[in-house]
């Protein structure tokens, strides 16, 4: 067959020269048929017309290696791992490639239902499970096309055309405009989008983009100019932009109340590196040095009834006038 893509061969021709390859042993014309039905149902050639004047040619796909279709075991059991937990962490024509791979490994662990050691990888699956810290919330929906926009054009690093809802305005119109994608950000049951437009005097701005409020998304074939100082980690982890808000670090102290016989999670559980616990009647002083936000200010008010603020004085008494609020809200 031609080795260029989409270049034809008659049947007759190919049938003769796959028995002169194989003279010795030459295999018959069914027998080379059924091959080339099999390699059809693959992806990996195509046919037209009928009988004599059937004509076949080679596509772009790929045979799978042997490694794809019969991975090791424990290959297998991470691929199938691989396959339930990172579907928003790679990108669309990465899991498309993989999907040989998957079908190899679920291949290898439906071999033989009575090996014990088969028996044990294919319980793997059902022994893990992953679930969020608090009530499990549910997870908004994406849109296939908008997700794999997005990822498009996060690995290649184009231009990203997106038409988006901002909860922080009045109208539920959504705005128009033109970011360069910059990272992916799974908090929860929520994926974010990291991105960045840059202004006119150079400096790049930085978005956090829920991707559930994407109206649409469309991957440009324009080159994006990324900020080249960004760095994902530290944006998440040390500056901790996904507290929401932050406001500056802080010396946070808290009396803990401990009136039953469970030991808080503050003490398994830590708010800071350099939490300090103070043991008193009824529980304990807590010292830590954390970041001013959102989210915490979330978690004070979510464990009141056991934590008290003691200061800095000035969220003692945001906390207080909280639950002042929220008290006459039940009256």
């Amino acid at each position: 067959m031609p080795a260029r893509p989409g270049e034809v061969i008659r049947s007759g021709a190919l049938i003769a020269s796959v028995r002169e390859r194989f003279a010795a042993d030459a295999p018959s014309r069914d027998t080379i048929i059924r091959a080339l039905e099999r390699m059809a149902d693959q992806g990996l050639v195509q046919k037209d017309g009928e009988a004599r004047a059937r004509v076949w040619w080679r596509t772009d796909k790929r045979a799978p290696s042997e490694l794809a279709r019969r991975p090791p075991l424990e290959l297998a059991i991470a691929l199938l791992t691989l396959e339930r937990h990172a579907p928003n962490h790679l990108p669309a024509h990465v899991i498309s490639e993989l999907q040989t791979f998957f079908v190899g490994a679920r291949r290898v662990l439906g071999e033989s239902p009575t090996d014990p050691t088969l028996s044990e990888a294919r319980a793997w699956a059902d022994k893990t499970v992953r679930i969020d810290v608090g009530y499990p919330l549910m997870s908004p929906p994406i849109a296939d096309d908008i997700l794999n926009a997005i990822r498009r054009a996060l690995y290649t690093s184009r231009v990203l055309e997106v038409a988006y809802k901002n909860s922080r305005l009045e109208t539920d119109a959504p705005a128009s405009y033109k970011v360069v994608p910059l990272g992916l950000v799974e908090r929860g049951p929520v994926l974010y989008l990291v991105a960045c437009r840059q202004s006119r005097n150079g400096t790049f701005r930085h978005y956090q983009l829920r991707l559930d409020r994407f109206v649409s998304a469309t991957c440009t074939e324009t080159p994006g100019e990324a900020d080249p100082g960004f760095d994902l980690n530290e944006y998440v982890r040390q500056s901790e932009v996904f507290s929401f808000f932050p406001e500056g670090k802080i010396r946070l102290e808290l009396r803990v109340r401990e009136d039953d016989a469970i030991r808080h999670l503050f003490r398994e559980q830590w708010l800071a590196p350099d939490q300090e616990i103070i043991d008193e009647p009824g529980g304990f002083r807590l010292n830590a040095t954390v970041m001013l936000s959102v989210e915490l200010r979330n978690l004070l008010l979510e464990r009141c009834a056991r934590v008290e603020v003691l200061s800095p004085a000035s969220l003692r008494q945001e906390i207080a006038e909280n639950l002042l609020q929220a008290s006459r809200h039940y009256e």
